[in-house]
């Protein structure tokens, strides 16, 4: 990724930050669905748009529910793709991986939380490019800081292996370091989230790294006091195994409903 790229998203960063502040709403409790220690009922529906180099694209649509249990300190999280991709010559489209996602929260406190996740990904792509053709298991751990009352660093670390399916599929052996900070400012309606994704793939011997931004906004409250939220979130890949050039991903979802 060149220097002027990676410029242009520090920028893009910097004026989403300076113009987004506007209407002001008083929440009694999060209901961004960026704070990765609040496992609530949530509906989500979004779409992915990678531009690869060349003229390949590569596009996801997911639509994803999660439902909380134990008081909130665990949930399960269902997600169901659907791909589109011309990276076989041909446009391709049809289902994807279909997974589920267990979390739970071992320890919170003002200051901290721990978050341990488990997702397993079944191998029902619709066809060979939209899937891996295997079963796969991705544990993860997420330490999350809370390092003021409008700010969440939160590091975490994903290691997905495959364990079954088809012979004839490559492996899947990959580890995945994600730096997450969330900017929420009090009694505002938006924020800011910034993923930096750094990985290692064990199998083909790359380093895939990317970086979204993301803007997200309250679009309305529910009348339990849930809320309708938007997001757009842009990005970039870096160096030479990067997963894709740029991205955008726009998305919408109930949360606390």
């Amino acid at each position: 990724m060149s220097d002027s790229a990676c410029s242009a998203l520090a920028l893009a960063f910097a004026i989403a930050l300076s113009l987004a502040g506007g209407a002001e709403a008083q929440e009694a409790k999060d209901t961004s669905g960026t704070n990765p220690a609040v496992l609530t009922r949530t509906l989500s529906f979004s779409n992915e748009y990678r531009f690869l180099p060349g003229d390949e694209y590569y596009d996801i649509t997911n639509l994803r529910y999660t439902e909380p249990f134990l008081d909130g300190k665990a949930s399960v999280r269902l997600t169901l793709p659907l791909d589109a991709t011309n990276l076989t010559g041909d446009d391709e489209f049809g289902l994807g991986d279909v997974s589920a996602k267990f979390s739970w929260i071992p320890y919170l406190s003002r200051r901290q939380a721990f978050v341990l996740s488990t997702e397993i990904y079944a191998p029902t792509a619709s066809e060979d490019v939209l899937g891996t053709g295997k079963w796969v298991a991705a544990p993860g751990l997420t330490w999350a800081y809370f390092a003021g009352p409008e700010v969440i660093i939160a590091p975490a670390y994903i290691q997905s292996f495959s364990f079954a399916g088809d012979s004839d599929r490559l492996n899947v052996n990959r580890g995945d370091f994600d730096l997450y900070v969330v900017y929420k400012p009090h009694a505002k309606r938006w924020w800011l989230t910034s993923d930096l994704t750094s990985s290692y793939d064990f199998e083909a011997k790359t380093a895939p790294m990317s970086w979204e931004v993301a803007l997200g906004f309250n679009l309305g409250k529910l009348a339990n006091g849930g809320a309708i939220n938007g997001y757009v979130r842009p990005g970039i890949g870096i160096g030479n195994d990067r997963p894709y050039d740029f991205n955008m991903e726009v998305g919408i979802s109930l949360v606390s409903f």
